[in-house]
C-alpha cells in the first residue's frame, strides 16, 4: 500500500486568480499558460522549510500525519490506528518503512512515479509542454469540471492530471495501481507565508468505503526544523543469530511451514505474491488478537478483511519474525491436506530475513539479510510495491514485468490486459474449456495455454503450461504486471530471496527440468 504521501503536498499553482475572461481554453498550450499565469500573479514560491500537521480518517479508524520538508530532504509519518507508516527523502533517494518495520530504498515502479510528482508538483509539467497529452474536459465525480492531461516526463509513469476549468488548481492526480486506478482528490487551497497546499486530500482506489481523508491542521512556513527529522530510518531484521533451516511441508503445488505466535501453533502458507503478513479469522481468535478497523485485500477477487490486529513477533524454528501488525483475513480457501491454514507470510517476512528455498531437500533457511553466501546466478527485482517483480521474456519476443510469486501453484500466469497489449504472444483463442485460478476471495476463469518459452536470465524453461486469466479484478488483473511466475516453474532451482539487496539468486536444483521435452496439455491450443 502506498503511503498516503501525496495527501498534503503543497503545490505551485494559485487559487484565487479568476482565468482570463477573454479566452476559453480548448488545447493544451491554453491549459498550460493559464497554470503559469495563476501562478505568476500569485508570487506562490517554493519556501526553504515547510511542516504540515494533520488528520487521517478512513477504514473505520482516526488518525494523524506529519510532513517536514527543508531544502532537498522530506518526511512524511502517518499514523491510523496501530498502523505507522513513514517516508523519508533526501535529495533524489527515497526510502519507505511500511507498518511492519520494513524499510525499502525506491529504485522501480514508485521511484518512477516519484519522478512524475515531482515534474507535476514544481510545475514542471506546465514549462514542458513535450511531457503531455491533452485529453480533453470532463467532470470528476463530485462535480468539478476540469480539464485533464496525461503527463509522463522523461523516467516517469504515466499520470492523469486533471486541471479545475474554473481555479486552475490540479484537483486530481491518477495512476494505474494493480487491478485499477488510484487517484489523490485535492481541494479547498489556502495560501501561507507564499506556500500553496490544498487543505483536503481523499487517496481513493475506486472502492470508496476505503477512502482515506487527510485535512490539514497547521502549517509552519521557514522555521527551523530539528536535523534529527531526517535521521535515517531502521529497519526491522529477523531475529537469528545463525541462519535457521526449517521443514517445509507441501501440498497441491504449495509450501507451507510450521510456526508459533503467543505460545500457539501455526500453519502458515510461504506466499511472496503476498503484500502483507495475514491470519485467519479463526486463528486470530485463538491466538487473542482484537482487530480493529477495516482492509481490502486483493486476492483472486477484492474482498473485505476484518482489519488489523497488533501481533508482536512470530517465530519460526529458531528465528524470530518482528510482526508487529497483521491482517485478519478468512483462509479458509487455503488449505494443507484439508487443514485451513492459519496464515501467510507475505513481504514482511521476506523484507525482514533472506530467505533460500531448496526444493530438493524440502527445506527453507532464514537468516538476517546479507548473511547467506551467494549460489547461483543473480537476478534483479523491484520490491517498490511490497512484492517482488522481475523482467522475463516469453516465446522468444515479448518481455514483460512478472510477479515471483511462491504462493501461486502454476508454471505461470499470463494476464489478459498484457495479452491484449501484444496480440499473438501466447495463442489461446481456440481453447475448448476453462481453468479456474483460486486464492483468497474465490476463483477466477482463466484459459489454458502454453507458453513455449519462458526465459528469466539466462535460464530458458520450455513449455510452460500456462493460464491466460479472463477476470478484470482482483490480483490476477493487475494493470502493472504481465504475470506471476508460480511455484511450479520456480521449484527447478534453489532459489534465494535478498529482498536487502533487490536480488533473486537462481540455482538449478538437481531435479532441474527445463521442460524441452515436456508434453503439452491436451487442451491446450497449438497455433
Amino acid at each position: 500500500m502506498r503511503l498516503a504521501a501525496a495527501s498534503a503536498i503543497v503545490l505551485g499553482f494559485s487559487l484565487a486568480a479568476p482565468p482570463l475572461a477573454a479566452q476559453t481554453p480548448s488545447s493544451l498550450q491554453l491549459v498550460l499558460a493559464e497554470h503559469s499565469r495563476m501562478l505568476e500573479s500569485r508570487h506562490v514560491r517554493q519556501p526553504h522549510s515547510l511542516v504540515l500537521v494533520g488528520s487521517v480518517d478512513g477504514l473505520g479508524l482516526h488518525g494523524t500525519f506529519q510532513r517536514w520538508r527543508e531544502g532537498d530532504k522530506e518526511r512524511y509519518d502517518q499514523t491510523l490506528g496501530i498502523r505507522s507508516q513513514r517516508a523519508l527523502r533526501v535529495g533524489d533517494v527515497e526510502w519507505v518503512c511500511n507498518a511492519n518495520g520494513d524499510v525499502r530504498e525506491l529504485h522501480g515502479l514508485i521511484a518512477r512515479r516519484q519522478i512524475t510528482e515531482d515534474a507535476i508538483d514544481s510545475g514542471e509539467f506546465a514549462r514542458h509542454p513535450e511531457y503531455d497529452d491533452f485529453i480533453g474536459r470532463s467532470k470528476l465525480r463530485d462535480g468539478r469540471d476540469v480539464w485533464q492531461i496525461r503527463v509522463a516526463p522523461p523516467g516517469g509513469e504515466p499520470y492523469g492530471v486533471s486541471i479545475d476549468a474554473t481555479t486552475f488548481t490540479i484537483d486530481e492526480k491518477a495512476y494505474v495501481d494493480g487491478d485499477g486506478i488510484t487517484t489523490f482528490d485535492y481541494s479547498d487551497y489556502r495560501v501561507s507565508d507564499g506556500a500553496l497546499y490544498p487543505t483536503v486530500t481523499v487517496e481513493s482506489n475506486g472502492e470508496h468505503a476505503y477512502d482515506l481523508t487527510s485535512r490539514v491542521g497547521s502549517i509552519r512556513v521557514d522555521e527551523p526544523i530539528d536535523p534529527g527529522v531526517f535521521a535515517p530510518l531502521q529497519t526491522a531484521v529477523i531475529d537469528a543469530p545463525q541462519p535457521v533451516t526449517v521443514a517445509l511441508l507441501t501440498d497441491k503445488g504449495h509450501y507451507f511451514v510450521r510456526g508459533s505466535a503467543n505460545g500457539k501453533p501455526l500453519l502458515l502458507l510461504i506466499d511472496s505474491g503476498s503484500q502483507g503478513l495475514f491470519i485467519d479469522t479463526a486463528a486470530a481468535s485463538r491466538l487473542g488478537l482484537d482487530p480493529e478497523g477495516t482492509l481490502e485485500v486483493r486476492g483472486s477477487k477484492r474482498i473485505a478483511g476484518r482489519g488489523v490486529a497488533a501481533l508482536d513477533t512470530i517465530n519460526l524454528g529458531g528465528a524470530t519474525l518482528p510482526a508487529h501488525v497483521v491482517s485478519v483475513v478468512d483462509l479458509s480457501s487455503v488449505a494443507y491436506r484439508g487443514v485451513a491454514v492459519d496464515g501467510v507470510l507475505g513481504y514482511p517476512f521476506f523484507a525482514a530475513a533472506e530467505v533460500r528455498v531448496d526444493p530438493d531437500a524440502q527445506t527453507m533457511t532464514i537468516a538476517r539479510p546479507g548473511t547467506l553466501a551467494a549460489r547461483g546466478t543473480t537476478v534483479s527485482i523491484d520490491t517498490d510495491r511490497e512484492l517482488p517483480e522481475i523482467t522475463a521474456r516469453i516465446n522468444g519476443t515479448t518481455e514483460g514485468r512478472f510477479l515471483v510469486d511462491t504462493g501461486n501453484s502454476n508454471d505461470l500466469l499470463v494476464f489478459h490486459a498484457f495479452v491484449e497489449q501484444h496480440p499473438g504472444v501466447v495463442f489461446y483463442g481456440a481453447a475448448t474449456d476453462f481453468a479456474q485460478n483460486g486464492g483468497v476471495g474465490g476463483s477466477s476463469a482463466a484459459v489454458p495455454a502454453v507458453v513455449y518459452r519462458l526465459e528469466i536470465g539466462p535460464f530458458n524453461l520450455y513449455n510452460r503450461y500456462a493460464d491466460v486469466m479472463l477476470t478484470d479484478t482482483g490480483a490476477f488483473a493487475d494493470g502493472n504486471d504481465a504475470g506471476n511466475i508460480g511455484l511450479a516453474s520456480l521449484k527447478n532451482f534453489v532459489f534465494t530471496f535478498d529482498y536487502a539487496h533487490r536480488t533473486l539468486f537462481l540455482e538449478k536444483a538437481r531435479g532441474f527440468d527445463d521442460g524441452r521435452y515436456r508434453p503439452q496439455y491436451e487442451r491446450a491450443p497449438i497455433p
